[in-house]
């Protein structure tokens, strides 16, 4: 995903963008990030990746606020689950996931795995 398009909508819409698509979690971190394109970005990349893994995209039950991202203590990305999220997810048979990020020259990769429970 492009950061430039992540950042003309930031520009645009700003908090009230960044409330509409992240978990309230989610926006206690992103009000204390000393990037908030990038944080956007990345939360934005994350979310899309686990809800493509899952088979829905942002539709079939899955919108973009039931579906976040935290890290653990060392840093590393953790999926989360909005109830309606976690619902779908039994629905689906899907179980743990794992999900990298990475961000590079003003794209943002994220990959997500998700196995059956």
């Amino acid at each position: 995903m492009r950061v430039e398009r992540v950042a003309r909508v930031y520009a645009r819409f700003g908090e009230r963008f960044a409330r509409r698509i992240l978990m309230p979690p989610e926006f206690e971190h992103f009000v204390k990030s000393s990037d908030p394109v990038r944080f956007l970005s990345m939360r934005f990349a994350a979310k899309e990746a686990v809800v493509k893994a899952m088979g829905t995209g942002f539709a079939n039950g899955m919108w973009v606020r039931d579906v976040g991202v935290y890290s653990d203590p060392r840093g590393r990305p953790e999926i989360m689950y909005s109830n309606r999220g976690a619902t779908r997810c039994r629905e689906l048979g899907v179980g743990e996931g794992f999900l990298t990020l990475s961000d590079e020259g003003g794209f943002v990769i994220a990959n997500a795995i998700l196995l059956r429970a």
